[in-house]
């Protein structure tokens, strides 16, 4: 990992973040509910779970995380050289956020 951070999945605001690589918390906060509006108008329902983007030398992995209120967003930057992506998904989905009541 070269980076994570966790954040509000609607405003960006960061409640956290480690490693030396920057991701971008407002950034990956818009590009999750651009790809999740994309997805309503395109017809699917629910709602978002997990983006993966990859690059030449970096992943990014964007996780919704949904509880009381807005959602949370995990955003995990990867060297693509170095981290298996089956695994960190597999990790990821080991420990799925509780819907509040």
């Amino acid at each position: 990992m070269t980076g994570v951070s966790l954040m509000d999945g609607v405003s960006g605001l960061s409640y956290g973040a480690a490693g030396p690589q920057d991701l971008g918390a407002d950034e990956c906060g818009r590009l999750a509910v651009l790809i999740d509006e994309r997805l309503h108008s395109a017809g699917a329902e629910g709602e978002l779970e997990t983006v993966v983007v990859t690059g030449a030398r970096h992943q990014l992995v964007l996780r919704v995380l949904p509880g009381c209120g807005d959602p949370l967003l995990l955003a995990v930057a990867l060297e693509r050289e170095r981290a298996n992506l089956a695994l960190v998904l597999r990790h990821l989905d080991l420990y799925p956020a509780q819907e509040a009541a």
